[in-house]
């Protein structure tokens, strides 16, 4: 979603007189030629410049001379530039290229310019399961503000597909956000211009809201046999906490002590919060459990 989060911030960003659309130039060099010709259809409705090397003679490699000669003649105020994606601009594994890379950027941007830098994450999630940046350190040392994309959630529902992002920022100079959301819905045969409407904004607490279900989710998915399990001995009569226990243990082999943890989280009078039985508590500390009705 890196592309058309970036595309959909221009554009709003444009049409709110907050940026100059002839200052910016998106340098697209990561898409097939039928998403090249519909994202530049889009940019001149903006107002923008959509850029593809090895078209009208611009290369590649012209990109960090450009920004040197607009940063010593005084062009790059004002101006933006896009690099979709980082890693064709430079070598991201190479910390030499990337430090000099760096130095040119770094020179680009004191001299008014803004320099937006996409780039891949790994395939593998850091230890809390994260996505993470991929490449040397260099580039997000030297770079004002980095935020890393992952996905919150993937909503299927009949042929349209929602998903919602969070950008969490691992480096900040200046006043920015720790953490965006972003949601938008694909379905077959759709347009760009169709996706980029669909992008909405979501603001701190809708982000925590979707994390929390998604959480719920995750972790019902992850009890199911219990969950079931218990469901069924509570409705054949076995409903006290005690013959729930040892009965759960005797049929799953779970141990006691996961039993226990899903049955205290499971407890409540909330589907939506993950809580699928109701507990009373009756004579002599007896604690007997009912199956919550799936609304």
């Amino acid at each position: 979603g890196k592309t058309l989060i970036a595309n959909w911030l221009l554009k709003e960003a444009i049409l709110s007189n907050e940026v100059d659309g002839e200052m910016v130039f998106f340098i697209n060099a990561d898409d097939n030629f039928r998403g090249l010709v519909e994202k530049i259809e889009l940019a001149e409705l903006w107002g923008m410049h959509m850029i593809a090397p090895n078209h009208n003679g611009f290369m590649i490699s012209q990109v960090s001379e450009i920004m040197a000669r607009m940063a010593d003649d005084g062009s790059a105020r004002g101006a933006v530039i896009v690099l979709d994606t980082l890693k064709k601009f430079t070598d991201l594994m190479d910390k030499r290229m990337s430090t000099d890379f760096g130095i040119i950027a770094r020179g680009f941007v004191s001299a008014g310019g803004t320099l937006i830098a996409l780039a891949h994450t790994n395939k593998n999630p850091n230890s809390d399961g994260k996505a993470q940046y991929s490449g040397t350190s260099d580039i997000v040392d030297d770079s004002d503000c980095c935020f890393v994309i992952d996905s919150v959630s993937v909503d299927e529902k009949n042929d349209v597909t929602k998903y919602t992002l969070e950008f969490n920022n691992i480096k900040a100079r200046g006043d920015v956000a720790t953490k965006l959301g972003f949601s938008f819905e694909k379905k077959s045969g759709q347009q760009y211009s169709e996706l980029i409407e669909s992008v909405e904004w979501l603001d701190k607490n809708h982000i925590n809201e979707i994390l929390k279900q998604t959480n719920i989710k995750k972790e019902l998915e992850e009890d199911t046999e219990l969950i079931i399990t218990i469901q069924e001995l509570i409705k054949n009569g076995t409903s006290t906490k005690d013959r729930i226990v040892k009965n759960s243990h005797s049929q799953t082999g779970e141990s006691t002590a996961r039993i226990k943890k899903i049955l205290a989280r499971r407890t409540g009078d909330n589907y939506d919060l993950g809580h699928r039985w109701i507990k009373k508590i009756e004579a002599h500390n007896r604690h007997v459990y009912s199956v919550l009705p799936t609304p």
